[in-house]
């Protein structure tokens, strides 16, 4: 893969040569198929692009001397790792309450918590401009209320313990937030869920073939994934003990078409009895194919270093982070061994859904949703760093970062905004040269 020797400078420029070839060899290793199939998603617009070339993010902005404006040794966290609006989202925690928080662990590392903080302000600038063409200056407004919904947010926590019990519901949200999670918990169930994925025959549950996005498993995954779930038993995280019973596999079927950075990514969706006093319908577990987290390629080998020796295997680090970044995780999280390979075991949600974007439409309603994906994530980065219970971060992240930002928050935002206006800028032309390299691909929705 060809490589710059230098970060992003802040000046978007034609790299059209480096991007393809950077495209072409990190996804050499998925089908042919599923490689036109993501590249379909991605030539919709600089959004969804950036969505699929996290890498190209993480070569750009891997040690960038901007980092250490507001950063040090003791602003390292658990970051998200591949943050963009979409993978924020609802779904029910271990209590069953409909939340709204970070859905997706499989790029979480320990790293700078400005990563974060930048790739979200990126994407804030390319969804509004996807949705409706906002001013500059309101996109400004939408980063600003960002920024400062995540320092106020860090400065509320310092000296204290509040983020390990703040969840964000129906009954502390606002704008359109707290609309979207009622009509979630009103709308949705495992009833609906399992009726669009399964069908009953003979008094058991099947997956429906019909759909496009699921596929028969060969008899040999199906032995392999039933012998390993007593395995995988061993790994829960959560209250779960495994229990035979409950764990019994009625059908396996491979998940498809799902994601666009990790389109083509192995993963199976395994639908189990689960227990009828509490969930009164099946569980349907999301088993997914985890390896290396983007960020490892690009941190250096310091980084790849301690990261080998702190993780047995990948799928081990998404549940460590997923436990980190949210509360009340799912029961059924764990990690099961297929061949040689490692996979992350979770509860598929029956409340699993996106914000619709295409609704920020007003700048009233995008300040208030930025404002709070600010207050979200500098909740979740809080409650990794030593109050939690079982942490490996031995220092108190929130007040390291209110240090060095309560009396710069003008110069914080304002570094937030360049970097987000000249990388989507940058994206932008990289997708432009992604297309004319591919002048074939339709928009696959």
């Amino acid at each position: 893969m060809l490589e710059y020797m230098i970060c992003f400078n802040f000046d978007p420029t034609h790299r059209d040569d480096q991007t393809v070839a950077a495209l072409q060899a990190w996804n050499q290793g998925i089908s042919d198929e599923n490689r036109l199939l993501k590249y379909s998603k991605m030539v919709c617009s600089p959004f969804v692009f950036f969505r699929g070339t996290n890498h190209l993010f993480w070569r750009d902005f891997a040690h960038h001397p901007k980092l250490e404006l507001f950063g040090n040794e003791q602003t390292k966290i658990w970051i998200q790792g591949d943050l963009h609006a979409e993978n924020f989202g609802s779904f029910h925690n271990d209590e069953d309450e409909i939340v709204y928080d970070l859905n997706d662990f499989d790029e979480a590392v320990v790293a700078d918590y400005q990563y974060d903080i930048w790739r979200m302000a990126i994407s804030i600038v390319l969804v509004a401009r996807q949705h409706k063409d906002f001013k500059k200056k309101d996109i400004e407004e939408f980063i600003e209320r960002f920024c400062t919904g995540y320092l106020g947010t860090i400065a509320a926590y310092c000296d204290s313990e509040a983020e390990l019990e703040m969840e964000f519901t129906a009954k502390n949200t606002y704008g359109k937030l707290d609309d979207f999670l009622k009509d979630v918990e009103e709308n949705e169930s495992r009833w609906d869920m399992l009726d669009k994925w399964t069908d009953v025959k003979d008094g058991d549950r099947y997956y429906d073939l019909s759909s496009d996005k699921l596929a028969a498993v060969t008899d040999a995954e199906r032995a392999e994934i039933l012998a390993q779930m007593p395995e995988y038993g061993k790994t829960l995280t959560g209250k779960l003990d495994y229990a035979p019973d409950y764990f019994r596999v009625k059908d396996i079927a491979r998940r498809l078409l799902a994601g666009t950075g990790s389109l083509g990514v192995p993963r199976f969706y395994v639908v189990i009895e689960g227990d009828d006093d509490h969930h009164k319908y099946d569980c349907i577990l999301d088993v997914k194919y985890q390896g290396k987290p983007t960020p490892y390629k690009y941190l250096g080998k310091d980084f790849q270093k301690a990261y080998d020796q702190q993780f047995k295997n990948d799928a081990q680090r998404q549940a460590i982070a997923y436990k980190a970044l949210v509360k009340n995780t799912d029961d059924h999280l764990g990690w099961m061994k297929l061949g040689s390979e490692y996979y992350s075991v979770r509860e598929r949600s029956p409340y699993k859904e996106a914000f619709p974007l295409d609704t920020l439409t007003s700048k009233k309603r995008f300040k208030k949703l930025a404002e709070q994906w600010g207050k979200i994530l500098a909740t979740s980065h809080s409650r990794a760093d030593t109050d939690a219970i079982g942490s490996t971060i031995d220092h108190s992240f929130d007040t390291a970062v209110h240090q060095l930002t309560h009396d710069k928050q003008k110069e914080f935002c304002h570094l937030v905004q360049t970097v987000a206006f000249t990388y989507a800028a940058q994206t932008k032309l990289d997708w432009q040269a992604f297309k004319s390299a591919h002048p074939t691909l339709t928009c696959l929705e």
